[in-house]
C-alpha cells in the first residue's frame, strides 16, 4: 500500500508521521521494485533486437528462420535465456495488491510455456523442447500460451498500472495496452485470412511479436521511471 511513494496514497502530512526507519525502508523497497521494472522492460525491449542480430551471425541458416521470433529458438539462444530471464522476474515480482502478483505470476507460467514448448521448426525435428514431446502438440501449446501472455501483459498495463496519479503516465499505459490488443486483433484475423488463402506474408509473425515486446518493455520502463513524463 505504500507503493506511492509510486502511488501517492500518503499524502505530505501523513509521511512525516512515519517514523523515520519506516520511511527508508519504504524507500529502499520503492528502488529495487523500479529497477526490478526497469530490468523487465529492457529485457522485453532487447529480445527482438537480439533474436534478430544472433540469427544474422549463424551460417546456414533455414529461409524461413526470420519468419518469427519464436523460430529463431532453434539458431540462437536469445529467445530462451531472455525470455526464460523474464519469466523469473515476472514470476518474483510482487506488489502491493493482490491481482498485481497473480496476474505477474500468471505471466511469468506463460512466458516459461513459450520457453519449454517450442513452435514448429524449419528443421523437420519430430520431438522438440524440454520435455521432447511431438512438435505439433509442442507448438499447440507454445501459441496458447504466447497469446494468453500478451493478453495478460496488455491487462496489466492497460488496467493495472493506471492505479497511480500520473495522468499523462495512465494515458501513456492505455494508449499502449490498447495498441497492443489492436495488434493482436489484426494478427488473429490476417491468420485466419491466411489459412484461407490470402497472400499474407510469413514474417508477419516476427513484425507482430517485435511491436508487442517493443510496446511491452517501453511501458515498463515508464513504469520503472526510467523514462519519465510528467509529474507524479
Amino acid at each position: 500500500m505504500f507503493e506511492n511513494f509510486e502511488f501517492s496514497i500518503y499524502n505530505k502530512y501523513e509521511i512525516k508521521k512515519m517514523d523515520e526507519n519506516v520511511i527508508e525502508k519504504i524507500k529502499v523497497r520503492a528502488m529495487s521494485s523500479m529497477l526490478h521494472r526497469n530490468v523487465l522492460g529492457g529485457l522485453g525491449m532487447l529480445l527482438p533486437v537480439f533474436s534478430i542480430i544472433g540469427g544474422l551471425f549463424v551460417r546456414n541458416k533455414p529461409e524461413s528462420w526470420w519468419y518469427s521470433i519464436s523460430v529463431t529458438y532453434y539458431i540462437t539462444p536469445a529467445l530462451p535465456v531472455i525470455l526464460g530471464a523474464c519469466a523469473i522476474f515476472l514470476l518474483c515480482y510482487r506488489s502491493y495488491e493482490k491481482i498485481d502478483t497473480i496476474i505477474n505470476v500468471l505471466s511469468g507460467i506463460f512466458a516459461f510455456g513459450v520457453v519449454l514448448f517450442p513452435c514448429e521448426n524449419p528443421y523437420g525435428i519430430e520431438y522438440v523442447g524440454y520435455f521432447q514431446i511431438p512438435v505439433g502438440v509442442s507448438n499447440v501449446i507454445h501459441c496458447v500460451c504466447a497469446m494468453l501472455l500478451f493478453a495478460l501483459l496488455a491487462y496489466n498495463i492497460g488496467w493495472l498500472f493506471t492505479r497511480g496519479q500520473n495522468q499523462l503516465n495512465n494515458k501513456i499505459y492505455r494508449i499502449c495496452s490498447w495498441t497492443m490488443i489492436g495488434i493482436m486483433a489484426v494478427f488473429v484475423i490476417l491468420s485466419i485470412a491466411r489459412v484461407c488463402g490470402a497472400g499474407i506474408p510469413e514474417y508477419l509473425t516476427m513484425i507482430v511479436e517485435a511491436m508487442l515486446l517493443l510496446i511491452f518493455g517501453f511501458a515498463w520502463l515508464v513504469k520503472g521511471r526510467l523514462f519519465k513524463f510528467g509529474k507524479d
